[in-house]
């Protein structure tokens, strides 16, 4: 497994833990906690977005034909 791999399986694993912990133990259940949740899931996906991004580009991107 290379090191891209490794890095987007631990991503999407910490993005799992965070959401399944956030519904197994709300705090609050206000506003502020609601959009601080949403946005730290949010936050892990923009990063795994990024990560495949930069792959890609790495593949694909600026090759001279």
């Amino acid at each position: 497994m290379n090191f891209e791999t490794q890095l987007l399986a631990r991503l999407k694993e910490k993005q799992q833990q965070f959401a399944l912990d956030a519904l197994r133990r709300p705090q609050e259940r206000n506003a502020f906690e609601y959009g601080y949740r949403v946005g730290m899931v949010a936050g892990y996906e923009a990063a795994i977005d990024v990560l495949l991004s930069l792959i890609n580009e790495e593949q694909y991107g600026e090759k001279d034909i």
